[in-house]
């Protein structure tokens, strides 16, 4: 089993670090969020110095935001000089491409992707960037393989597939939602027992973290000029409040605070 660093911004992050201790890695973790982001974000590169040589895989998964993710690979790059340790980048707001061009060893950089709940899912999908090499990406599948999920393999684009098309449900059940077709429990019942999809669109996004969700749609915004990736009101309302759903305790339902 290896050692493996986690850095991210939410559940996506929790999650895959929670699943590599349960597998048998030994993982570091450093995650992020809520208000004070900018600075914790700072605290990353102590962060990274205390990890000494320990070091076999680094899995990324910062979302909502891309400049942070930027940021991260930033500090990545200052850390892991000359070194060969493949970078897991998740892929929800950018490409393993784009993301290996953030790197100054764009060939360890091998893209990745799942949604929250992992418990609910079989699969990874594994998105090589145009120059991720041959070692990175068998190590990568090796890795993801471990965890007890298939790696799937995926073109490299922003969202993947999976991440992407409930991002979309989401933002589509937010402007049902915004339009007063109906009420968001309702909305929820009609998708579950319409579809047997496991949650909602409304209280899934509310379990991935609804900056999250904003985070891939406007990534997709970018990458391909849709409007059919522009953010719901009522969606981009309740994150820019940080109402981002059960981590938060408010999000498009009431969660109990713990």
């Amino acid at each position: 089993m290896s050692n493996v660093i986690v850095i991210g911004d939410g559940l996506l992050a929790q999650e895959v670090a929670t699943l590599a201790e349960q597998t048998g890695h030994s993982v570091t973790t450093f995650l992020y969020g809520g208000m004070d982001r900018s600075t914790q974000i700072g605290q990353v590169p102590e962060f990274l110095r205390e990890m000494a040589n320990r070091v076999e895989i680094i899995v990324e998964a910062s979302i909502a935001h891309r400049q942070e993710k930027q940021a991260v690979l930033a500090h990545l790059n200052d850390r892991f000089v000359g070194s060969d340790e493949p970078i897991l980048s998740a892929v929800l707001n950018a490409s393993a491409t784009e993301v290996g061009s953030w790197s100054r060893h764009p060939v360890n950089v091998v893209g990745w992707a799942a949604i929250p709940p992992l418990v609910d899912s079989g699969v990874f999908e594994l998105m090589p960037g145009k120059h991720s090499s041959a070692n990175s990406i068998a190590l990568a599948r090796d890795f993801l393989a471990s965890l007890g999920k298939d790696p799937v393999l995926v073109e490299d684009t922003v969202g993947g597939v999976f991440p992407r098309i409930i991002a979309n449900l989401v933002n589509e059940a937010a402007f049902t939602l915004t339009e007063q077709v109906a009420e968001a429990e309702d909305i929820d019942t009609a998708m579950k027992l319409g579809t047997n999809y496991p949650y909602g669109p409304l209280a899934w996004g509310d379990r991935i973290g609804l900056d999250q969700v904003v985070g891939i749609l406007t990534a997709l915004g970018e990458a391909y000029g849709q409007d059919r990736y522009r953010v719901a009101p009522r969606l981009a309302q309740l994150a820019q409040a940080g109402h981002w759903g059960k981590a938060s305790g408010q999000g498009f339902y009431t969660y109990p605070t713990e």
